[in-house]
């Protein structure tokens, strides 16, 4: 079959006119009626208007449960505005990254007119990737057809460049409207006080992590907890006594550390993450404990996935 190919100032028009003979369904997860039901039981196992003091984490199945992973896919993270790169990364015309949240496949791109894109890198024939990684193309070349490229809502805030999944077809990437959906209170506070946009993206780095996405977060907001046990050249470095994390509406404080004691410090959290994972996979675990003197901010992040799954 012959190969064609779409150029970057023609995706617009060619997706329009070909969306709408064969456009697929919205960008949600598929979940069946039984396999909801079982994620919303996990759901409901937590209780947020326990007093902290008192509670006890999320069960398990919040991070073992593949139901539960497609449930949080639908409700966290493909219906509202996610960031998924740098305008450096797109700052010229012709520019281009890909990238994958949930099982979504995406290219990010600049036309030569200068405008922003955003495509599922999925092609609507046989499911052939498009593109992978990053760099420059005047065009995208599919190995089957001609089919156009389905479009996803793409924004600019700050230095930061977003994509939203959902299926509303209503113009919502102005500017204001996605810093509130995105950062709640905090666009406000980050507004006001403005971003360095003057710094430049050098390189992205990635780790593979076989673990929960909500198991690493758990472990940055424990307040140091674990820092004495899994960090011990960190830890002689810190006076623990005097570190708090604080939940808060916007981010005051920075800490700049060097590449070489981060890269330490990230391989450590990984094997501990990794470990932490698998101890949720063995029926001796169930629930957990919080430590109330530094895991405020641990219990604050379930509180509002919690209510987010709930609706």
């Amino acid at each position: 079959m012959a190969t064609t190919t779409r150029s970057l100032a023609a995706f617009s028009s060619s997706t329009s006119a070909a969306s709408r003979a064969a456009r697929p369904g919205p960008s949600r997860v598929s979940i069946s009626g039984a396999e909801r039901e079982q994620a919303r039981r996990l759901v409901a196992e937590f209780d947020r208007a326990v007093p902290l003091a008192c509670a006890v984490t999320p069960p398990s199945g919040w991070y073992t449960d593949p139901d539960f992973l497609q449930l949080e896919i639908d409700r966290v993270f493909l219906r509202g505005w996610q960031a998924v790169g740098h305008i450096w990364q797109v700052k010229n015309p012709n520019d281009f990254f890909t990238g994958r949240l949930g099982n979504l496949e995406f290219i990010i791109c600049r036309a030569a007119d200068g405008k922003l894109h955003a495509f599922h890198n999925v092609c609507r024939h046989h499911a052939s990737l498009l593109a992978c990684g990053s760099g420059q193309k005047t065009c995208f070349q599919c190995p089957y057809h001609d089919f156009g490229l389905i479009p996803v809502k793409v924004a600019t805030w700050g230095p930061f460049v977003l994509t939203k999944f959902d299926d509303d077809s209503t113009e919502d990437n102005v500017d204001h409207i996605v810093g509130d959906e995105w950062l709640g209170s905090a666009s406000d506070l980050l507004s006001t006080n403005g971003i360095d946009t003057t710094l430049s993206h050098i390189c992205r780095r990635e780790y593979t992590i076989n673990c929960n996405w909500k198991v690493f977060c758990d472990n940055y907001l424990d307040g140091g907890y674990h820092v004495p046990y899994a960090h011990g050249a960190l830890a002689s470095g810190l006076q623990l006594q005097s570190y708090e994390t604080l939940v808060l509406s916007g981010d005051h404080n920075f800490i700049s550390k060097s590449l070489k004691d981060s890269e330490q410090v990230q391989m450590e959290d990984i094997a501990l993450c990794e470990g932490v994972q698998r101890g949720l996979e063995s029926p001796a675990y169930s629930v957990g404990r919080y430590a109330p003197s530094v895991e405020m901010a641990m219990h604050h992040f379930h509180c509002l996935l919690h209510a987010n799954l709930s609706v």
